[in-house]
């Protein structure tokens, strides 16, 4: 499934609000995206880097959130659980 920019735009933008961008850099930058193409699909396979292992982005938002929340919030504490589960989840909504 494409989405045009307009709908990455509406999609990103219900997270305008109580999100950190320092902790999306640091999302962006320890947290790799990794994608592999496939013959027999039309959009690339997408795996994320969490906990040195490869995980698969389909179908796997809301374990991935709580396992990256869980890996952050030490360092992040300042921001608040609910800030930090929120701007979690739009860095894994902007690279799906």
């Amino acid at each position: 499934m494409r989405l045009t920019e307009e709908e990455k735009k509406d999609i990103l933008s219900k997270y305008s609000a109580d999100t950190s961008n320092e902790l999306l850099t640091y999302l962006k930058r320890h947290f790799p995206v990794r994608e592999h193409q496939v013959d027999f699909m039309d959009n690339p396979f997408k795996w994320i880097l969490v906990r040195d292992k490869l995980k698969p982005l389909m179908k796997n938002k809301k374990y991935l959130v709580d396992v990256i929340s869980s890996e952050v919030e030490e360092m992040w504490i300042s921001l608040g659980i609910p800030t930090i589960r929120k701007t979690v989840k739009k860095y894994l909504d902007g690279i799906m």
